[in-house]
């Protein structure tokens, strides 16, 4: 398989010299704690949406290959992508794809039983929200953060507080009861705003860094120290006798 232009961009990256990237880590770092719960921050990595690599079944493969269902062009590009192991994030970059509409793809192509293997709740879970299948009650109940009978204790005081005159949202009482953190709603809140954004890579314009190396030769550089130690001798010389004479007269 060809290098992605994700990776590719990764790699890049990677060469950065240690002072870049330990700045770059600390920037990302306080801005991704502005926005994200330390349940997407420290989440294992085969939990992660983004980098989550879906692998096809054979009814899957038999679609890719027949394509006999006719389906909207992106939904063969995404599934040709997945029979070349690709993650979620590259498969967007490939194809110029938002992180919304792989969403959509994933969701639909689980749903008909193109994956081979059970997807992670918590993956199902933020594809389904980002899809707009799931609002974010469901969403914190597939991602086993809340229970149903939670859910229905929240639906149920939010009927009194309408009937009462007051209008509230169901992910804000969720916090006001305790069954989920405000950080954790706008963890997901944010990440499904974020994941309408199209991201662009040019692979001509991929970040590069050049590191110039001086010409150095260890001979030259004896020779010339040599000789910088002689005029300095020289001069020491004259200093001394200078010194010397002033003393006798």
């Amino acid at each position: 398989m060809s290098k992605s232009l994700f990776y590719g961009f990764m790699e890049k990256m990677l060469c950065f010299p240690l002072w870049i990237k330990q700045t770059i880590f600390l920037n990302l770092s306080k801005d991704l704690n502005d926005y994200l719960s330390n349940e997407f921050l420290d989440v294992e990595e085969g939990d992660l949406f983004h980098v989550y690599k879906p692998a096809l079944s054979e009814q899957g493969q038999s679609e890719l290959l027949t394509k006999e269902s006719k389906f909207d062009d992106s939904i063969y590009a995404f599934l040709n992508c997945c029979s070349k192991g690709m993650s979620l994030i590259e498969i967007a970059i490939e194809n110029n794809f938002t992180m919304e509409e792989v969403s959509k793809a994933f969701t639909f192509c689980k749903t008909s039983g193109f994956f081979s293997v059970a997807v992670p709740k918590l993956v199902a879970a933020i594809a389904g929200f980002i899809a707009g299948k799931y609002r974010t009650g469901e969403y914190f109940i597939r991602a086993g953060k809340m229970t149903i009978e939670q859910l229905d204790e929240v639906l149920n005081k939010q009927q009194e507080m309408n009937a009462a005159g007051q209008h509230v949202f169901i992910a804000e009482l969720m916090v006001q009861m305790g069954f989920v953190r405000d950080i954790d709603v706008k963890s997901i809140i944010f990440m499904k705003e974020e994941a309408g954004k199209r991201f662009s890579l040019d692979p001509q314009e991929l970040p590069s860094i050049t590191l110039e190396k001086e010409s150095f030769d260890i001979r030259v550089e004896n020779e010339r120290l040599k000789e910088e130690n002689e005029i300095l001798k020289q001069k020491m010389d004259v200093l001394l006798t200078f010194i010397k004479d002033h003393k006798q007269s």
